[in-house]
């Protein structure tokens, strides 16, 4: 199957083509291909200008949000601070203005000193380091041309990059396998230096230079048979790790995992993930991935370059393509394999076969399935291993088939007992069914983030780490990450930048925005190391928190030690209303899903408000107490609305944003706290439902014109806007019937006429739903409670003036839905 080029979004820059020390493992010197001879020593100021050149007209044509360059070597920091500096600078002039640039750089060490690290935190260059492991690990092979060791300046430098000036720059370990080492001391060797990340890779081999230390030779028609030498060393590195409690991100096993569960693979060794990666040669000279060397001569060669030729030229050259396929590009063994979607067939030069090319299963086949089937396992004992088994997450739960009726005293598939579905039904429901709501609410959002990472966004660099970060922390601190993602706003982002990956036109803030998430998450774990945070506005918010103090850039770095080390401009405020506090959230972007945000409080407000919410929560305990334990069990976030100029009530409840509605405090709240009370409960009514909605087929979503008639408005509606209305309306009637009690003289009259006025819309409105054709079996059980709630309330008498009042409005109502629908619908029986 053929497939269209896709852009490069990650550049290997050659600036030094020599190196300092004479690792024997090393593919650019020690492998077939020895190109590297004929190269210029380092990238000349020419080079480096048209280089700069060729990524920008390729990030613009490709509107990128974000390239990633590794500068790399040989050992690039030969090419000396002065030198170095002219390269960043030319490349931030050309880049910069096109598309976000994240710079990289992969060094020995060796030569890091305070000069490069002030250079590279001028230029916010990040910082990977090779280090093999453990001293006697490291001196295997690292070492200088005269046999001296490189382990102490290395370890120096490390200690240099891990000073809090420097520590944002560092990037991670890089570790190359050798099976002679002891894999714990390697590891303990690991993290020691404290990385935020680590990759393990396997020393480059082919079927015709094969792996050291293996005890027999890999037969290549036997690709699954071997003695999985490499598997038990990765395997004791993962059971140290996991024993541990995965202190930080192994991208060998992350990836794994990541693969099982439907995440971004961040590692080209494993995953179908396409490759979108380029080699730029000290002489502009384009090339395939560098570790094709150890194949053949000129296996990683173009034959373009970039004086000559577009990076596009370069996307099409066929073994590059062969790589963006996915499962189109391995061989017919991988593709008959059921771990092909994990381990993707491997890294592409470990397939080379003199005679056969790259169509084969990598030489490290057996070792990738033990090792592969040892993490399952693993997974299995932690409680997760079925949905590893059965591969990548389930799409989110349609509410069209997630449903089921009802089946002895639960429902199959919503884990909500019968007596707890008929609280909610008839209008009110316990804090035990919120709860069920909730736990149904975490499961969606997982869900919707595994749909977002299979539409493609972990190309983007940063997204890719946010969600390395995350996966990570959701084994060390799972209950971290699922506060973080239960945010209200959570799911309207990812609703929203799901919806815009699916139309193929995605907003960079809405993909960046993970970072944020991740950075909750990470302050809530107390993960102590510094994290970015997107930049919006003149703030950086932070979900759960608040609004960082910004930069000049479009992220700050934010320390995740305590909450109280946060260096917040907006902090959100906590209101206490005798029990779980509620956030009074004025900071989130994403809270106009409401519509009317608010700016900021001043302190004035956020007094009011603080005032307001425990008055009028005290009252719903008191006057409408059938209301009052499921809104304080699910309540959790109030959206400050501005306030209309005319003096009318404003509020809002958005259907992804669980937990949270939007309110304009009205005038007074603090000494009369009813009307707020009403608003809370009207718009708690809408969270609930849309919750139930999400597990419940009430109706047939098929059925979606607005061709139904809501007794309170005159414009028809379709079946959900029906629903969602009178189902709220069941609180609205409550409230007004008792709220005619408190009140006397005129106060009383109106109260009256709403009540009366409320009460015949909603009667209405059931009988409608009743006889619409499209509730399910379940949905007209709910239909069916509410009428039961408006009964008793039925034969409560009313003033013969009220009710003439509400008959008129409902007339009014009638005649304007009919105007506009063309035909009336059939009266319901008065």
């Amino acid at each position: 199957m053929s497939h269209d080029p896709l852009p490069f979004r990650q550049f290997v820059l050659k600036v030094h083509s020599r190196c300092d020390l004479a690792c024997d493992h090393c593919y650019v010197y020690e492998h077939a291909d020895q190109s590297w001879r004929g190269r210029p020593k380092e990238l000349s100021s020419e080079a480096a200008a048209q280089i700069s050149q060729r990524v920008a007209e390729h990030a613009a044509a490709h509107r990128l949000p974000e390239v990633r360059l590794v500068l790399h070597g040989g050992e690039p920091l030969l090419l000396g601070p002065r030198r170095m500096r002219e390269t960043l600078s030319t490349l931030h002039t050309a880049i910069s203005p096109v598309t976000r640039l994240d710079l990289r750089i992969h060094t020995n060490g060796v030569l890091l000193t305070e000069s490069y690290l002030d250079l590279f935190a001028e230029y916010d260059v990040k910082i990977g380091v090779s280090l093999d492991g453990d001293r006697a690990a490291n001196d295997r092979h690292r070492l200088y041309r005269d046999g001296r060791s490189s382990y102490d300046q290395v370890l120096a430098a490390l200690a240099r990059l891990r000073r809090p000036e420097y520590r944002h720059l560092y990037a991670g370990l890089l570790c190359t396998i050798d099976i002679a080492n002891d894999p714990v001391a390697v590891y303990r060797g690991l993290i020691e230096q404290a990385p935020p990340r680590v990759d393990l890779l396997l020393p480059h081999a082919t079927w015709e230079h094969q792996p050291f230390g293996l005890t027999s030779p890999r037969d290549p028609e036997k690709p699954t048979v071997g003695g999985g030498e490499y598997a038990r060393w990765l395997g004791a590195v993962f059971d140290a790790w996991d024993a541990d409690g995965r202190p930080m991100p192994i991208r060998t096993f992350e990836s794994v995992l990541g693969a099982l569960y439907g995440r971004p693979v961040t590692t080209e060794a494993l995953g179908l993930d396409p490759v979108d990666l380029l080699v730029i040669e000290t002489d502009g000279t384009l090339e395939q991935v560098d570790s094709l060397k150890t194949a053949y001569e000129g296996a990683a060669a173009t034959g373009l370059d970039v004086f000559r030729h577009s990076l596009d030229e370069a996307a099409a050259v066929p073994g590059i393509a062969v790589r963006q396929q996915g499962i189109d590009g391995v061989s017919a063994v991988c593709r008959d394999c059921e771990l092909v979607r994990v381990c993707g067939g491997g890294l592409y030069p470990h397939r080379y076969r003199p005679g056969h090319g790259f169509d084969n299963p990598s030489v490290y086949c057996s070792d990738l399935k033990e090792m592969i089937t040892h993490v399952m396992d693993a997974e299995a004992g932690h409680g997760r291993g079925a949905a590893a088994a059965q591969g990548p997450t389930a799409p989110a739960v349609s509410r069209s088939s997630a449903a089921r009726e009802p089946d002895g005293d639960q429902y199959d598939g919503l884990d909500l007992p019968e007596e707890e579905f008929a609280g909610l039904a008839s209008g009110y429901g316990s804090a035990a069914a919120i709860g069920v709501l909730r736990r149904n609410q975490a499961a969606l959002q997982r869900d919707l983030l595994a749909l977002i990472a299979r539409q493609g966004p972990q190309q983007d660099q940063r997204f890719a780490e946010a969600w390395d970060l995350l996966a990570s922390l959701s084994v060390r601190s799972p209950d971290s990450v699922e506060a973080a993602l239960a945010h209200p706003y959570t799911r309207v982002w990812a609703v929203k930048l799901l919806l815009d990956l699916r139309r193929g036109a995605p907003v960079a803030s809405d993909v960046h925005h993970l970072e944020a998430l991740a950075a909750s998450a990470a302050v809530r774990a107390g993960l102590g190391q510094r994290v970015p945070v997107p930049v919006r506005g003149n703030v950086a918010p932070l979900p759960g928190f608040g609004a960082l103090v910004s930069g000049p850039g479009d992220r700050v770095w934010c320390e995740t030690g305590a909450v109280n080390e946060l260096d917040l401009i907006q902090p959100l405020r906590r209101v206490n209303v005798g029990g779980p506090v509620i956030t009074i959230e004025d900071t989130d972007p994403y809270r106009d899903c409401h519509g009317h945000p608010a700016e900021r409080l001043g302190g004035a407000e956020a007094d009011e408000w603080a005032r307001a919410l425990p008055a009028a929560l005290g009252y719903i305990d008191e006057h409408l107490p059938e209301f009052a334990p499921g809104l304080r069990a699910g309540l959790t976030t109030v959206m400050p609305m501005r306030r209309p100029e005319d003096g009318s009530q404003r509020s809002a409840a958005a259907r992804h944003a669980f937990g949270a509605v939007g309110l304009a405090l009205p005038a007074g709240s603090a000494l009369d706290p009813a009307l707020l009370a009403l608003l809370l409960v009207h718009e708690f009514q809408h969270v609930k439902l849309g919750a139930l909605l999400d597990i419940a087929a009430l109706y047939d979503v098929a059925d979606t014109e607005p061709r139904h008639y809501a007794p309170w408005r005159p414009d028809p509606r379709p079946l959900e806007g029906l629903l969602q209305g009178t189902y709220a309306h069941i609180a609205v009637v409550d409230f007004w019937r008792v709220r005619r009690g408190q009140l006397s003289g005129a106060e009383r009259d109106a109260a009256q006429m709403q009540f009366a006025r409320w009460r015949m819309h909603t009667v209405e409105a059931i009988e409608q739903l009743l006889k619409c054709g499209s509730l399910t079996p379940l949905g007209e059980q709910l239909t069916e409670a509410m009428g039961r709630t408006l009964d008793p309330w039925l034969a409560e008498p009313v003033d013969a003036r009220a009710q003439a009042a509400a008959q008129r409005i409902a007339d009014e109502h009638r005649s304007g839905f009919e105007e506009r629908l063309g035909s009336a619908p059939e009266s319901p029986p008065k």
